[in-house]
């Protein structure tokens, strides 16, 4: 990345996140190789384990390995751009000895940060959602347009909030979404950022809960869906009830799952003792 970006007086937010992003102790790759990889980040399987767990394991099916690591983007918009340089540095060689050509991402962040730096090496990034288009995988859950019960692949209209690196011009993750599953009953929000943004939450705590106010104003008490597991845990976190918070990749796998803001420093440690990282046996590619 050769943006520039601000540098951040010390802070709170700002140590904790530099401290763990920028020295992510929680790293997991494959041992052998693995042309296709999917890149969960540490925000998704932080948030949605048991959806982490099951997008695994169609992705091992198809062939493609995991790893779990972190991609300094947090480091690098905190204004620690060397920092945030060795760790892509890092990141980069990882990837190139275990063979990866295509890297699916599950976060808009990863991707948006990442991308231009992997394309440079010659691998291909390609959302989730896209991926799983391409492998016909089809939703195992949908939005619901009418009312009354639910079946148990259903899941409420609501409100559709959209990730800061999704509306940046030339993003393509709206669209991969829309392209995979139908979204057209959720209404989206002209909202704010969630608040974590280093330009935001430096400003301090305030002005966090008047930008999230705003959103849960715009939501008006309904499901709340999103396809960053960064904002889905901000969102809980600042008071918006667990129960009407969605991620779409829950959706799309079948899994009724609440973001764990609670537990998410041990759902994302556990991932480094995690042993299915290898393509499955007989998988094809």
């Amino acid at each position: 990345m050769t943006q520039d970006v601000p540098s951040y007086p010390f802070s709170g937010a700002k140590f904790m996140s530099v401290l763990e992003k920028g020295h992510y102790p929680f790293k997991a790759y494959p041992k052998g190789q693995t042309p296709t990889l999917l890149f969960p980040g540490c925000s998704f399987p932080s948030q949605f384990p048991r959806t982490t767990d099951a997008l695994v394991q169609v992705c091992r099916e198809h062939g493609a390995g995991v790893a779990y690591d972190c991609c300094a983007r947090s480091a690098y918009y905190w204004g620690e751009t060397n920092l945030a340089e060795k760790c892509e540095a890092k990141l980069e060689q990882r990837l190139a000895r275990i063979g990866v050509r295509r890297v699916i991402f599950v976060c808009p962040d990863c991707q948006d940060y990442l991308e231009p730096r992997l394309a440079k090496a010659g691998i291909q990034s390609v959302s989730v959602y896209q991926q799983l288009k391409e492998w016909d995988f089809a939703p195992r859950g949908h939005i619901a347009a009418g009312e009354g019960p639910l079946a148990d692949d259903e899941w409420p209209v609501g409100a559709l909030f959209i990730p800061c690196p999704a509306k940046l011009p030339g993003s393509h993750w709206n669209q991969d979404i829309a392209s995979y599953m139908d979204i057209s009953a959720l209404e989206p929000l002209q909202a704010p950022c969630c608040g974590l943004k280093p330009s935001v939450a430096s400003k301090g705590p305030e002005t966090i809960k008047k930008l999230d106010d705003r959103i849960f104003q715009l939501a008006d008490d309904r499901p709340l869906y999103t396809s960053c597991a960064s904002c889905s845990g901000q969102f809980a976190r600042m008071g918006y009830g667990v129960d009407r918070i969605v991620h779409l990749t829950s959706v799309a796998l079948g899994v009724h799952e609440e973001p764990d803001a609670v537990h998410a420093l041990a759902n994302r440690a556990r991932r480094k003792f995690d042993k299915n990282l290898e393509p499955l046996v007989g998988a094809k590619a």
